[in-house]
């Protein structure tokens, strides 16, 4: 299982139906509104020009055969509006169809587009409309630039965003299929190199001029957007341009890298030198606009420029984000700028001393960041982008003694989590712990679960605080000190309830996050005392957990942990006899079923077999069951059980055969 930890997660396809139900709303109105002679926002177009639109959108809203057909109709489109451009861009309806056809067109009608749109570049980056269409097609112009091959790994970043987000982070969302065809044609189509060189430059000719009109455009809401893609684009940064989704931390997760000119890197520094010697620069993370452009360069500079991040980020957090209010006025923190070689390399013990004195008196005030939505985004990015020192500043002076109060916060909880997440320093996150250990009970209390399992997954990640956590956790669930209590440990963790709630709870909900907690509790050093807790739990409630897509992973954590021995396996495996069938024929239940196949000695495999073979026409009336059957051959094991041995003891032999070199 898998990124980002919520409080209260809503499954993605809530998400999805909402989308499609807003963008079937939007032709219903549209079609509503040309029926009174209105036909869409923006420029005005005329009644046989916005019905051929409408239809446009109709089709598209059917789907396409294949991409050769989306390439036909984009091409067929884009002819209709020559000579014409810019004046049918800027309308609501036609914006729609050119924003979602751009990326399929032929070389020569994007060109067109782009000798139309550079003399007009000002008024169409402030249009609400248009500036779409111009988003969409430096983001298709930077795709065409660059080479497929040319997609790069920054060293020693996938490895370590891996170690980070550990086995049991959240899975990444899911792009649309529109979106990824896009990609992919625009990759691997192989345009003529003028054309390719032709869309370099636009994409560098847009960031220059973004460059050049920096005062006017940084607070404008169209043209802010316009300027971010650039500012990614023009860094080797692709990530797909998405309505409402993707804030700067996710994007920082889910970009890919591509290499581009030096001249291209440049321009995009130039972003950051001339931002920061602004003097609205302390006020840029409390504004929407400015915020989420200071993100995004520091997604940028993290992949360019991890020297110039550093001294940025620092700039962000000394002149910004450390401000406090003070009757009715903004104060930044003190701290001793004489001594910043000092800081860097850590003299935080003086600091955390000095704010612990304070804080006895009354609590501590927080810093503005704290208190703007926008400005806790953008330190959200900051976590997940900076570098081991620049982290250990950001703790140290905005984190340090104010965790329990934020963790309870519904605006910056996740901030606590973002630096959970994110904590390379084991002192640090020893003190991290520290705090927010005593306060795991409340956090239950008030829905706040996401910090804990960020809790539990620093503890895994960093190899520190595991038996302590243990601890703690059972406290907060009230099963500590009793050992009839505490065989409930694992009951009580998988829905994050306290023994005394547990006892009415009688659904068969598996909390997401508890879910996660066990499965990096059973990835600890000494998962054993949990291990027992599961091994005594009824196998009729154990095999309810496992048939739930939060509950089938904590399987997949028990057989695979290092740290659980084999015996332990063999009685899960044992322990799960007589449901495989009920198993087999559910989605997630028939994952828990490979699972333990794989992890089986031959005589248990043998026997989960002959139990499937036993009811093979309730296996093969599911789909789920069916596809179990084939993989786990049951069918060859009905005919003969040695046939079944002989030909599963060929595959092994094969299997070490093709891994021999790596083997040894």
């Amino acid at each position: 299982m898998t990124t980002e930890v919520t409080n209260n997660p809503a499954p993605p396809p809530f998400k999805r139906n909402k989308k499609k139900k807003k963008n079937a709303r939007f032709l219903r109105n549209a079609k509503g509104f040309a029926k009174q002679g209105i036909y869409g926002r923006g420029t005005h177009i005329d009644d046989d020009q916005y019905n051929y639109f409408i239809n446009i959108l109709d089709a598209m809203k059917n789907g396409f055969e294949d991409v050769e057909e989306k390439v036909t109709m984009a091409n067929n489109v884009f002819e209709q509006t020559k000579d014409n451009e810019v004046h049918l861009a800027s309308n609501q309806i036609v914006c729609k169809v050119l924003e979602s056809l751009c990326g399929f067109v032929e070389p020569a009608q994007l060109e067109s587009y782009f000798h139309a749109f550079a003399d007009n570049f000002r008024p169409i980056c402030s249009d609400r409309f248009a500036s779409h269409v111009l988003q969409k097609m430096v983001e298709i112009a930077f795709l065409r630039s660059v080479k497929k091959d040319k997609l790069k790994t920054i060293k020693g970043e996938e490895d370590e965003g891996e170690a980070e987000e550990g086995p049991t982070s959240n899975k990444k969302p899911k792009l649309s299929p529109d979106v990824i065809s896009e990609e992919r044609y625009n990759l691997d189509t192989e345009f003529p190199e003028e054309h390719k060189q032709n869309c370099a430059n636009f994409v560098l000719r847009v960031g220059k001029f973004m460059l050049n009109n920096l005062e006017d455009f940084v607070w404008d809401s169209c043209a802010s957007h316009i300027m971010r893609t650039s500012i990614l684009c023009l860094s080797g940064v692709h990530v797909a341009k998405v309505a409402f989704e993707k804030g700067g931390a996710v994007m920082a997760k889910e970009r890919k890298v591509y290499e581009v000119s030096e001249e291209f890197h440049d321009v995009a520094k130039e972003f950051a030198q001339r931002l920061e010697m602004w003097p609205q620069f302390p006020d840029f993370p409390y504004d929407e606009h400015s915020s989420a452009l200071i993100s995004v360069i520091c997604v940028a500079l993290k992949v360019i420029d991890k020297n110039m991040l550093k001294h940025f980020g620092k700039k962000i957090l000394m002149e910004a984000l450390l401000k406090v209010e003070e009757e009715g006025d903004d104060k930044k923190i003190e701290i001793m700028d004489d001594e910043e070689e000092q800081k860097e390399d850590a003299t935080e013990p003086k600091e955390e001393g000095a704010e612990t004195e304070q804080s006895n008196v009354p609590a501590p005030k927080l810093p503005n960041v704290f208190k703007y939505q926008c400005s806790v985004r953008l330190l959200e990015t900051l976590l997940t982008v900076a570098g081991p020192k620049l982290l250990t500043q950001l703790y140290a002076m905005l984190f340090t003694n104010k965790l329990a109060i934020l963790a309870k916060e519904q605006l910056t909880n996740f901030a606590v989590q973002k630096l959970l997440q994110n904590i390379k320093e084991k002192e640090d996150f020893e003190n991290v712990f520290q705090e927010l250990s005593e306060h795991i009970e409340e956090l239950l209390k008030i829905g706040h679960t996401g910090v804990i399992t960020g809790l539990s997954s620093a503890c895994l990640r960093l190899q520190t605080k595991q038996g302590q956590f243990i601890s703690a956790l059972q406290q907060a669930l009230h099963v500590s000190g009793d050992k009839e209590k505490m065989k409930s440990f694992f009951l009580c963790l998988i829905k994050l309830k306290p023994f005394e709630i547990l006892q009415e709870d009688k659904s068969a909900f598996v909390h997401l996050h508890g879910s996660l907690i066990i499965q990096d509790i059973l990835r600890f050093n000494k998962p054993i005392f949990l291990v027992n807790c599961i091994l005594e739990t009824s196998s009729e409630y154990v095999v309810s957990v496992f048939n739930t897509p939060n509950g089938s992973h904590i399987c997949d954590a028990f057989l695979q942990s290092k740290f659980i021995g084999e015996k332990s396996r063999e009685k899960l495996i044992k322990h799960l006899e007589g449901y495989y069938v009920d198993l087999a024929i559910t989605k997630f239940g028939s994952r828990v079923v490979e699972s333990c196949f794989a992890a089986a000695l031959e005589p248990q495999k043998a026997r989960i077999v002959k139990e499937l073979a036993e009811k093979s026409n309730m296996l093969k009336g599911s789909p789920f069951g069916k596809l179990v059957s084939t993989k786990l051959r049951v069918d060859t094991y009905r005919l003969s059980a040695e046939q079944w041995k002989a030909s599963l003891k060929k595959k092994e032999s094969k299997a070490q055969e093709l891994f021999k070199d790596i083997i040894n």
